[in-house]
């Protein structure tokens, strides 16, 4: 029974784990690509010594071809943390977090763009209420000022960053196991954050206390207890339940916000939230 109830409670941990990301982000005040690289160091550093104790042998087998696919995987996750954490700071957490959750549907125009991956009717039909509600909502934020299209804008390129990083990972996948993957593409991600910071003039070290838990808790409560957890229950469980799940991100995240920040959706935020959460969940229902 214990056995049974584990990865249900993965699960749950998981999805509470990743719906704290965004008000992490919205507490602290390092900017957006030294929030992420100290994110990603953190979390690197916490995986290493297990990768080093049980894969370590693998990295000699990877190809030069399988190098470069993580070294892009990378970067497409270093291009969607900072992307869609700077969204935090011009929209609210409830739209922020709805409209990178729309990362589905990007990886359905890729995978049609790339392999000519077909979907049935019952799934575009999902995928057109998705895309109505994200215009319904970007419109809310539009009237709230431009200031928060802006925001709705870095959140949807933080969406199709991310929806890269998950068809680069799709691949390699498909030949490594996921300790090495997951540690060489968080490694490359985090060379890659501290480089752009580099280039931007940013300080390393000229931060609270304060700022330095809160990446230490992105990493651990986030990452390694909200994604891995959720990567390590989908050997157990239906990955359509999986990725079901995930959509109570925005749901937890809009709550937690507006007790700790006190945001508030707008009738229009909230029919598109609804929508766009509604079509991903029929898009998921269609093809599974």
């Amino acid at each position: 029974m214990l056995r049974l109830a584990n990865p249900y409670l993965a699960v749950i941990v998981g999805v509470i784990g990743v719906s704290s990301s965004a008000i992490f982000v919205k507490l602290t005040t390092a900017p957006s690509v030294i929030t992420a690289g100290y994110r990603l160091l953190f979390t690197f550093l916490m995986l290493l010594p297990f990768t080093l104790k049980y894969n370590r042998k693998d990295f000699r087998f990877f190809s030069g071809k399988q190098y470069r696919v993580a070294f892009i995987s990378g970067l497409f996750l270093a291009f969607h943390f900072i992307s869609w954490f700077s969204s935090l700071n011009y929209t609210s957490v409830a739209s922020s977090t709805v409209l990178v959750n729309t990362q589905p549907l990007f990886v359905i125009i890729f995978s049609y763009l790339l392999w000519r991956e077909k979907l049935p009717l019952k799934a575009l039909i999902g995928v057109s209420i998705a895309f109505g509600g994200t215009v319904i909502l970007s419109w809310g934020d539009f009237c709230l000022g431009p200031t928060n299209l802006w925001g709705d804008a870095l959140a949807l390129i933080g969406a199709i960053m991310v929806a890269g990083y998950y068809l680069c990972g799709k691949y390699l996948r498909q030949t490594m196991s996921l300790l090495p993957y997951t540690t060489l593409v968080y490694g490359f991600s985090t060379l890659l954050l501290f480089f752009f910071a580099l280039l931007g003039g940013y300080s390393f070290t000229n931060y609270s206390l304060q700022d330095f838990l809160i990446f230490l808790a992105l990493a651990f409560f986030c990452t390694i207890m909200g994604h891995s957890l959720l990567n390590w229950a989908i050997k157990f469980l239906p990955a359509s339940s999986v990725s079901i799940s995930i959509l109570g991100e925005p749901v937890i995240a809009s709550a937690l916000a507006y007790f700790l920040f006190q945001e508030t959706l707008t009738l229009q935020q909230l029919i598109g939230s609804i929508l766009i959460l509604g079509g991903i969940l029929f898009y998921h229902y269609s093809v599974n």
